[in-house]
């Protein structure tokens, strides 16, 4: 069962002239979803292959990508990753000591982190139509439960953030693929200049787990409150 989410970034380092990739499913046309699959020993997490992009300019020195969805989304995901792996005994995801704060480098304030975990995954996956993707086998994933700062604009209550460290992009973005398209004046990108259209393209990501991995991983998110 696919589950709603609120948003799916891809982050490229800004470096090497790749954009941002974003889909917030405020914005027209736009269903970000993630649903759970199982394949042997290995459980995967994915996109639908057809997730359609915002082209956004990029302030960003990290190569990543960043999941966000309601409480209820990831409760919902846990539940169905559980399904799929009800005779797995899980292995616990520890709290996390990292401190975000500490390396942001973008010109929004980070969410107030309410808890942290995180493990490791077998491999993870972005790419784009555009000719762009991101990849890394043995990648770290982070679970936040996140309440917005007082400057956010967006992020409206408590989130759960999904985010999975990748290696630098890979390809060079294609100005001309996928469709340019006249958004909401309130979709542009603030404080950049953006003027209509924009560039939209498909992408899709994917990160799988070792089912214990997994199954850990159910039980993290079905339980957040």
């Amino acid at each position: 069962m696919a589950v709603s989410i609120n948003k799916i970034q891809f982050l490229t380092n800004r470096n090497s002239n790749n954009p941002i990739f974003y889909c917030h499913a405020s914005d027209v046309d736009h269903h970000p979803t993630l649903s759970a699959s199982a394949s042997g020993n290995n459980i995967s997490i994915s996109t639908q292959d057809d997730l359609l992009f915002k082209v956004k300019r990029n302030p960003q020195l990290k190569d990543r990508v960043d999941v966000y969805m309601s409480v209820e989304a990831a409760n919902s995901l846990g539940r169905e990753i559980l399904a799929l792996t009800r005779t797995t005994p899980p292995r616990f995801w520890p709290a996390s000591n990292a401190n975000p704060h500490a390396a942001a480098g973008g010109r929004m304030a980070l969410p107030n982190i309410l808890s942290s975990h995180y493990s490791r995954a077998l491999s993870a996956r972005a790419v784009t139509e555009s000719g762009v993707s991101m990849s890394k086998a043995n990648c770290y994933v982070n679970i936040d439960v996140e309440m917005p700062h007082a400057t956010h604009i967006m992020m409206m209550g408590k989130e759960v953030h999904i985010g999975v460290a990748l290696d630098p992009s890979v390809g060079t973005h294609d100005a001309s693929a996928g469709v340019k398209v006249n958004v909401p004046e309130m979709e542009l990108q603030r404080g950049t200049g953006e003027t209509n259209p924009i560039q939209k393209v498909h992408g899709f990501f994917t990160v799988e787990f070792d089912k214990q991995v997994a199954a850990g991983l159910g039980n993290l998110l079905a339980g957040i409150v």
